[in-house]
């Protein structure tokens, strides 16, 4: 199925989008209940992001490594970059949430940008790609303006995972545009004050994004940081991002729904919308639809996912979810007269590897109930252990996921 259509996404517009549905089933989950999906494909995207709403669309997350010193805010119609003097070598942006650029076809994007405080104290704004959505300084192409020492400069600066480039050069210019383009057959990301390809290139970098970084998904990456600098409004934005060409493809992050059956004191949960309905209109006096709980993934598309497995036991009357690859084994290998495996839930994020950005999901065990129950909501956690610990066990976190 094929659509051109336009988008208006908070202050971000999508124009001419191609979008292509890939399929029913998503990678990892099978059809039927469990599996509903959906990975869409992009191409050929023009997108202007002008902030001009002073929100924070659903198409961005903020990454901030110390929120309360650096941060970013859409202000002004801008987004503009905040400091604290204390801040040391601390950075704030926002990340593409849920999108990335494709690295199997060429891409350009540009954004303007403006820093004004000429100090001895270090700052900066800049326009990056990184291949890493849960830690991106440790793996980055930056593009930006900034100065330090009294010196007002342009810089790109590279860190491949393994080691750490970056050049200057002077400016006189308070604002500049500043560009990232890509050459996928050559395997060429170019960085530029003037333009696209290699002919306006600053600088090259090879074998790089299908090299280096395997060919993974890009984020793009917009914002700054300071090294012992107050930063106020109107010193330090950007503005008018806009992705000129490439393909950019899209998870949709989906609602977990929970359930309640009274009939037998257990919690359901399913990112399947077909599959809530069909509970909903087929089975009105065994479950109590509650409502949307947090959302989860419909992929692995970033690498750092992981499967939520679902069980179904007959003998219990319930369901059981679990990430770990372990405990899955387990009862599909041992546990097989109880627990029948019903295929990959959704995706979400480890305990042992959580972004920033996402929020543990809590597992508990009921031995009077024989159940578990999972909750993203912290003060629920809090009643069940301060007012139930008598019945409610808890487990730790199960998961990570979003509100």
């Amino acid at each position: 199925m094929k659509a051109r259509m336009s988008m208006l996404i908070k202050g971000a517009v999508v124009v001419g989008m191609t979008t292509t549905c890939l399929g029913s089933v998503a990678r990892g989950q099978t059809a039927g209940p469990v599996g509903e999906s959906s990975a869409l494909s992009l191409g050929q995207l023009i997108l202007r992001e002008s902030f001009d709403d002073n929100v924070k669309g659903s198409m961005w997350r903020v990454y901030a490594e110390d929120a309360n010193r650096c941060w970013v805010a859409e202000i002004n119609q801008r987004l503009e970059l905040l400091a604290k003097p204390e801040t040391t070598e601390v950075c704030a942006g926002y990340l593409s949430n849920g999108w990335w650029l494709d690295p199997a076809g060429d891409f350009s994007m540009k954004v303007d940008l403006y820093y004004s405080p000429v100090t001895s104290a270090g700052g900066w704004i800049s326009l990056g790609v990184t291949p890493n959505a849960t830690a991106p300084r440790e793996q980055y192409v930056s593009m930006g303006i900034g100065c330090a020492s009294r010196y007002a400069h342009y810089w790109y600066e590279k860190n491949d995972g393994s080691s750490v480039s970056s050049s200057h050069a002077p400016r006189s210019d308070n604002s500049a545009t500043v560009y990232i383009s890509y050459n996928a057959s050559r395997d060429e990301l170019y960085v530029s004050d003037a333009g696209y390809g290699p002919e306006a290139a600053w600088t090259t970098f090879p074998d790089l994004v299908k090299g280096q970084w395997g060919g993974k998904p890009l984020f793009v990456l917009l914002g700054g940081g300071s090294d012992r600098l107050t930063i106020g409004p109107g010193q330090a934005f950007a503005d008018n991002l806009f992705v000129e060409s490439g393909t950019m493809m899209q998870t949709s992050v989906q609602e977990v729904y929970r359930f309640w059956s009274p009939k037998n004191e257990r919690h359901f949960y399913t990112i399947s919308k077909l599959e809530k309905e069909t509970v909903i209109k087929e089975y009105p006096d065994v479950w109590t639809y509650e409502g949307v709980v947090y959302r989860a993934f419909q992929d692995d598309s970033d690498p750092a996912r992981r499967p939520v497995h679902r069980f179904w036991s007959d003998k219990l009357f319930g369901h059981f979810y679990t990430i770990s690859e372990e405990e899955k084994n387990k009862l599909i290998g041992s546990y097989s007269s109880v627990w029948t495996y019903e295929g990959v839930a959704f995706y979400a994020y480890p305990p042992e590897q959580p972004p920033t950005w996402a929020y543990p999901v809590h597992r508990f065990w009921s031995d009077s109930k024989s159940t578990h129950f999972y909750t993203i909501d912290e003060g629920e956690k809090d009643r069940l252990l301060s007012k139930y610990g008598n019945v409610w066990t808890y487990e730790g976190i199960a998961w990570y996921a979003l509100e």
